[in-house]
């Protein structure tokens, strides 16, 4: 009766989350100029106009160029620091996790907040390396949840005979366990670059008068609302889930190859 109970709880719950996601996508393939559901013709004229815009097209650019330099310096960071935690004896290591994963935890307005502040001090606010900083702040942990998992199961004897055979430190680390990290740092990159670009609340905070694309579809739906915000909105979850679905798969698949 409790897993009955549970089963249910667990669907209304999955329901409750994705039921308004799948209420955009009809909404997007309206050939009406309002956001109507169900749509009365259906249309792929907000999908095109999404395109020919060049505000969108423009900000949807700007989301990627930010979310590619997000992940990249997430991915150095982050995996540099889950070394240090997994395989470091120093003090404050526990401390130095809790810090680095804290962005998960703390409510995205005060980290938000505490950017802002700090970028205003160093008259940073209104530019493209601020945006990627900030976002990187929100992707790192992801990087260090992940690649610190590897690690831990990580057989070291490994890299131990790789420093017997006369590899140094950094090849031995290159060649023996950056490939075993391979699928990890993949499935991290993935979710540190949608963290990037799903960003909201921190980007509406640094960013002046720069615009990515949450921030477009935000500016749209206070000031005015067609269905080019379905449409976008669309395309977004879609991008997402896939994006999440590969991370996962690829996961699973270092899972299932080294039994951990």
């Amino acid at each position: 009766m409790t897993r009955v109970l549970l089963g249910i709880y667990f669907a209304i719950g999955v329901a409750f989350l994705v039921l308004p996601l799948a209420l955009v996508v009809p909404i997007s393939l309206t050939d009406s100029q309002f956001l109507q559901f169900p749509p009365q013709r259906l249309s792929l004229r907000w999908y095109r106009e999404f395109f020919v815009d060049e505000s969108w097209v423009r900000a949807t650019l700007l989301s990627l160029q930010v979310g590619l330099g997000a992940t990249a310096v997430a991915l150095v960071a982050g995996t540099l620091a889950a070394v240090a935690i997994v395989r470091g004896s120093f003090p404050g290591r526990r401390l130095l996790h809790a810090l680095l994963v804290a962005p998960l935890i703390l409510p995205s307005v005060i980290v938000a907040l505490g950017l802002f502040i700090l970028f205003l001090r160093w008259k940073w606010v209104d530019s493209v390396p601020a945006l990627i900083f900030a976002h990187a702040v929100g992707a790192i942990p992801y990087v260090v949840l992940i690649v610190s998992a590897s690690l831990r199961s990580f057989d070291t004897t490994l890299e131990r005979a790789a420093r017997v055979l006369g590899a140094g430190p950094l090849r031995a680390f290159l060649n023996v366990t950056v490939p075993y990290l391979g699928p990890s740092l993949f499935a991290a990159s993935l979710l540190a670059f949608f963290a990037s670009f799903d960003e909201l609340i921190v980007t509406l905070f640094v960013s002046g008068g720069l615009q990515t694309l949450p921030v477009r579809i935000w500016t749209d739906l206070t000031l005015r609302l067609d269905p080019t915000v379905a449409a976008a909105a669309s395309m977004l979850i879609v991008v997402s889930v896939a994006g999440m679905s590969i991370a996962e798969y690829f996961r699973q698949r270092n899972v299932r190859r080294y039994g951990h």
